[in-house]
């Protein structure tokens, strides 16, 4: 009755670690929650990532450097929730159900996939932090400096780094374990020191404007200019992101601390699986940011929606209609 999921001989090779010497009903119960979780994630984000790409290409406001990071994170949002959840869902009912090796590749490609989007999310944050950086401090040289062709070029070096990454995964664990453990607290780092020089060049910014503004210039908003107002919200809205990304990340880096002292067990492979959901679940987090956040976007989508809303009542409308016509009188 408490058998091992590694003892069980439909186990997948590749993927056994996370179940060594989990029991097999508790890991079952907690596959079951996690696959209801992620179908619900993967519906939310596929759709909302859809509105938010469609609603960034339409944006005008948006600096278009900026608006390329934004749509490079939605776009791995994106493929989360259309292939990696999915997949994901498909290898862990088929491990519910007892026939893992016919889905194996499912779970494989799964982790491949994931941990590539993941890792281009992660230095597609980092990069946003250090566009926002180089906004402040490079001032009227930015727009030349900062180029939309530039951006292109890191985004495509940020998904080929990701993507090799992520094969590392199948091919040599080691050294993908040895990048994971040196990229990540580098990537976290320098995102963190720049959302901080931002926030202390504001500061005294703002310290400088209030000491020589008139009183009523202070009264109005402190003597900053349209602009500067601007940037302050676009740096609000990507820490904003970039918190949402932490908290999501947290269950899954606090697993990775505990099995490194702990070592595999069953609550390990269940907070694993749990782990891996809030990852995916940023996904459908990111959309709700933008839209909360981002006011060309938010009345953007919101005119998409009603678009939507009226063209399906319009045919519900016609259909019923119909219906009455044919129905005897």
């Amino acid at each position: 009755m408490n058998s091992t999921l590694e003892s069980e001989p439909d186990s997948c090779y590749e993927l056994e670690l996370f179940f060594k010497d989990a029991v097999k009903n508790v890991v079952s119960v907690s596959d079951i929650v996690v696959c209801v979780m992620n179908v619900l994630f993967s519906l939310v984000a596929v759709f909302a990532n859809i509105l938010i790409l469609y609603a960034l290409y339409k944006a005008s406001s948006l600096h278009s450097p900026s608006k390329a990071m934004l749509c490079s994170l939605a776009l791995s949002d994106l493929g989360v929730g259309a292939i990696v959840q999915p997949l994901f869902v498909a290898y862990r009912w088929a491990q519910i159900r007892g026939t893992l090796p016919n889905l194996c590749i499912a779970g494989i490609v799964s982790h491949i996939e994931g941990s590539h989007l993941s890792a281009v999310s992660f230095l597609t944050m980092t990069a946003i932090s250090l566009d926002r950086l180089l906004a402040l401090l490079l001032r009227l040289r930015y727009h030349s400096v900062v180029t939309l062709k530039r951006v292109f070029i890191l985004l495509l070096l940020i998904w080929l780094f990701g993507g090799s990454w992520a094969s590392l995964w199948i091919t040599n664990q080691r050294i993908y374990s040895l990048i994971s453990i040196v990229f990540i607290p580098i990537c976290f780092l320098i995102t963190l020191f720049s959302y901080m020089k931002i926030f202390f060049c504001l500061r005294r910014q703002a310290i400088r404007l209030r000491t020589h503004a008139q009183p009523s210039t202070t009264l109005n908003g402190g003597g900053a200019s349209p602009s500067q107002i601007r940037y302050r919200k676009s740096v609000i809205n990507m820490f904003y992101l970039f918190c949402a990304f932490i908290l999501s990340y947290l269950p899954y880096l606090s697993h990775k601390i505990l099995v490194g002292i702990l070592g595999w067990r069953t609550s390990m492979s269940v907070l694993f699986s749990f782990g891996l959901t809030f990852v995916y679940g940023n996904s459908s987090l990111n959309p709700v940011i933008y839209c909360w956040r981002i006011t060309e976007v938010k009345l953007l989508v919101t005119d998409i929606l009603c678009t939507v809303k009226a063209t399906i009542w319009k045919y519900v409308s016609q259909a019923m209609a119909k219906k009455v016509e044919v129905s005897p009188t």
